[in-house]
């Protein structure tokens, strides 16, 4: 899938467990029309070699997005290698840039390799999921407005 240059590309970091929530917020970051998120399951086509997919994307995207969980964790999965590239690609960044944005869907641990990024808890009441939402859309607009990328 192909996506627009016009738009930000935030890259989802997340554990397959985890794949209902993820896509449900996917669609909503989708319709906000100026978002246009890397998904593994939209963005990878049957045959590719998912991995260098996953490397190719992280790379281009414009920030990532940790969905971080109790599952996410303590399971062994590719989840962890995603999390660690893309720390080392924020490394690569201008000092103060928003490119990591962790988010925790369940009242879980903050590993200690992204606790120095400020998270955000999208878990418990609507209110507090929409309120979180808000405070993630300021993050992405931000980075937005940084790349003059403006919604």
């Amino acid at each position: 899938m192909t996506h627009s240059p016009q738009k930000l590309i935030p890259f989802i970091c997340y554990a397959k467990e985890n794949k209902q929530i993820i896509r449900a917020f996917s669609e909503k970051l989708k319709a906000e029309g100026w978002i246009d998120p890397w998904l593994d399951e939209d963005d990878i086509l049957p045959g590719q070699v998912w991995q260098e997919r996953v490397i190719e994307a992280v790379r281009k995207s414009h920030v990532v997005i940790i969905f971080l969980s109790k599952v996410a964790l303590t399971n062994d999965g590719f989840f962890h290698k995603e999390m660690k590239l893309a720390l080392d690609t924020a490394a690569e960044k201008p000092e103060g840039a928003i490119f990591i944005i962790p988010v925790r869907i369940d009242d879980c641990e903050t590993p200690e390799v992204v606790a120095k990024y400020q998270y955000v808890d999208y878990f418990g009441s609507s209110e507090h999921k929409a309120r979180a939402y808000s405070f993630l859309l300021a993050s992405l607009k931000s980075r937005a407005a940084s790349l003059n990328l403006l919604p």
